[in-house]
């Protein structure tokens, strides 16, 4: 795994897990990394959000749908 490769991994998983405290402390502290990287992976970013509010709505309304893991698969 690059270099490259490896920064993409990191990001993108930590952006699946992290807070909205933690992305808007990481925002505020390191602005010029977070645009770089945001613009780098924004269509990663909005599939790994999108993902997210699914899955919040099925939690929340647990009418007998099973959940499901709707974990980001990224080919690299």
């Amino acid at each position: 795994m690059t270099e490259k490769e490896l920064e993409k991994h990191n990001f993108l998983t930590w952006c699946r897990y992290a807070t909205t405290e933690d992305l808007e402390k990481a925002k505020g502290e390191n602005n010029e990394v977070w645009e770089r990287l945001y613009s780098e992976y924004a269509d990663e970013i909005q599939i790994i959000d999108k993902t997210r509010q699914l899955y919040e709505s099925v939690s929340q309304h647990e009418i007998g749908i099973q959940k499901y893991d709707l974990s980001l698969k990224i080919a690299m």
